[in-house]
């Protein structure tokens, strides 16, 4: 498969800040993966996400050295949606409209993509709000919606699940893993490893800017060091398997938690 997103040795400084948010970072996301980033809070899984979208250091400044590498439309959601409003639009469907329109699309081609991204989100009851009165969680996917929209190659989430109740999250795990599935490469950094044994692919443990671990969810999220005081750690099944003193390597979800049993 090819890579649409591969960086290469990438070292990103902000403005006026002499230590390094990313060091030496290398990594390649495939068409049809998703990829996981976790850490503990400043480990770098945003700024990496920044970086990915060219946002970083063209927007934000600072210094980048390393290269990046894009075969594509790259979109990025962040965790604050009500910061990616664009402030033009007085309903949700213009809202989601706002980003096609602005690529130079044709009229049928920008309603056909609004309606199935409103669609694929679930939002297509809210099509007439005013963006400005929903709530956190309602804002988000619309939002998501608008990115989807544009019809990305790669798509960079940051937390998208966390204006979300557990309900709508497992719904937008599931609809991240079926985009991959039709051919997008995913890449999104979240705390809620919980949902990455059956939704990423690839997990990459980043710790002070750099990578320490990278490789298949199932070997990463397994690793003992994640439950270190620093560290991210793991699924809540194998933190209550280590904690019960039974044997490693501990399951990481339900399922598989039976079947060891048996």
């Amino acid at each position: 498969m090819t890579a649409p997103l591969a960086l290469r040795g990438v070292t990103y400084r902000y403005p006026a800040n002499q230590t390094p948010a990313l060091r030496e970072v290398s990594l390649d996301v495939r068409r049809g993966e998703v990829m996981a980033l976790i850490g503990s809070v400043g480990a770098g899984a945003s700024t990496l996400l920044l970086v990915a979208g060219d946002l970083a250091p063209r927007v934000m400044g600072g210094e980048l050295t390393g290269t990046v590498e894009r075969d594509g439309r790259a979109a990025l959601l962040l965790p604050t949606p009500w910061t990616q409003l664009s402030g033009m639009a007085f309903s949700v469907h213009d809202e989601v409209a706002f980003g096609p329109a602005n690529l130079g699309w044709t009229r049928e081609r920008i309603s056909a993509s609004v309606e199935r991204a409103l669609t694929r989100v679930d939002v297509a009851h809210l099509r007439d709000r005013d963006p400005t009165t929903l709530s956190g969680g309602e804002l988000q996917r619309v939002i998501f919606a608008g990115i989807l929209a544009m019809e990305p190659d790669v798509l960079l989430l940051d937390e998208p699940t966390a204006e979300l109740d557990p309900l709508a999250a497992r719904s937008i795990w599931g609809l991240i893993r079926s985009l991959a599935q039709g051919g997008m490469a995913v890449v999104v950094a979240t705390s809620d490893l919980d949902a990455l044994p059956d939704m990423a692919d690839r997990v990459a443990w980043l710790e002070a800017g750099a990578i320490r671990a990278l490789g298949p969810a199932a070997d990463v999220l397994i690793d003992p060091a994640l439950e270190a005081p620093a560290a991210p750690g793991s699924t809540a099944i194998a933190r209550v398997w280590r904690v019960a003193g039974l044997r490693e390597p501990p399951p990481l979800t339900v399922s598989q938690t039976v079947e060891r049993l048996r």
